[in-house]
């Protein structure tokens, strides 16, 4: 699998962003994302490796873009879960 190792300190980063408790030692701040359109999709979930309903036009933190070619990227969602989507379904925010 592609996405079988996470940035350990990048995820623990986004996590105390997500909380409210990042420090300027812990890096960069990670940028908003929101899944194109509205409705439901369904993606892959690497914690419960099974397909699993994701809410579109919900709030998503890119964790790992892939290689230049792939299709697809590992994102982190709203309500806590670590899917495989693809990165057309990705629309860029910034910071809110």
């Amino acid at each position: 699998m592609k996405f079988d190792k996470i940035d350990e300190k990048r995820f623990k980063s986004l996590i105390k962003q997500i909380n409210g408790t990042i420090s300027a030692s812990d890096g960069a701040l990670q940028p908003y994302h929101k899944i194109k359109g509205t409705g439901f999709l369904f993606c892959y979930s690497v914690t419960d490796k099974s397909l699993i309903r994701v809410i579109r036009d919900s709030t998503v933190y890119v964790l790992d873009w892939g290689k230049e070619g792939d299709d697809e990227c590992l994102v982190y969602t709203d309500d806590g879960a670590l899917i495989i989507i693809e990165k057309e379904e990705i629309l860029k925010i910034g910071f809110d």
